[in-house]
C-alpha cells in the first residue's frame, strides 16, 4: 500500500519562512532608523531640493575638467573669493574656457561660461544653501578646493574637497 502525503508545509518550513520574514523586517526596521537619523543630521535633502546636488556635480565636474592655470585671479568683473571661484578649462571642441561660480547672492548659484571673452552660457540654481569656496592644498594635490555649504540655521550641510584630474 503506498501512503499518500497530505498535501501542505511541515512545521519546519513553517518555522524557517517565519524566521527569514523577521529577519528580513529586522533589516528594514534598522535601515529605516539609520536613513532617520541621517536625516536628522543632514539638514540638506537632497531628495526634495536636488537644485544642491546638482551645483555639487557641476562644480565638481568643473574642477575636475579644469586645466593649467586652474584657478584665475580674476576674470571679467569677477575676482577670485569665498564667494567666486574662477576656473579655466577645455572644452571638447579644443576652445579655452572660462568658468565663474558666483555663490554671492544667498540661496542662489550661479555658473557663466565665457569663451573668447564673450559669455556662452549661464546656469544658476535657486533655493540651494550658501556656498563657499576655499584653497585646500593637499601633498601632490595643490590645486585642490574645499566646497562647503551652510543652511540657514548655519549648520553645516555639504562638504567636498575637489581635485583637478590630470591631463594628458
Amino acid at each position: 500500500m503506498v501512503s499518500r502525503r497530505a498535501a501542505g508545509f511541515t512545521l519546519m518550513e513553517v518555522l524557517v519562512s517565519l524566521t527569514l520574514f523577521g529577519v528580513f523586517l529586522y533589516i528594514m526596521a534598522l535601515m529605516t532608523a539609520q536613513m532617520n537619523g541621517y536625516e536628522a543630521r543632514l539638514p540638506v535633502d537632497f531628495l526634495s531640493r536636488p537644485e544642491s546636488s546638482a551645483v555639487v556635480a557641476r562644480v565638481r565636474r568643473d574642477v575636475m575638467d579644469a586645466t593649467s592655470p586652474y584657478y584665475l585671479e580674476s576674470y571679467d568683473k569677477y575676482s577670485q573669493s569665498p564667494t567666486v571661484l574662477i576656473l579655466y578649462s577645455l572644452q571638447e571642441s579644443g576652445f579655452a574656457e572660462t568658468i565663474v561660480w558666483d555663490f554671492s547672492i544667498k540661496g542662489e548659484a550661479h555658473r557663466r561660461a565665457f569663451s573668447v571673452g564673450a559669455q556662452t552660457s549661464e546656469w544658476t540654481a535657486r533655493g540651494v544653501p550658501q556656498f563657499q569656496v576655499t584653497d585646500f592644498p593637499i601633498e601632490d594635490h595643490p590645486d585642490s578646493v574645499r566646497l562647503q555649504a551652510t543652511d540657514a540655521k548655519g549648520l553645516l550641510a555639504i562638504d567636498e574637497i575637489l581635485q583637478p584630474r590630470a591631463h594628458q
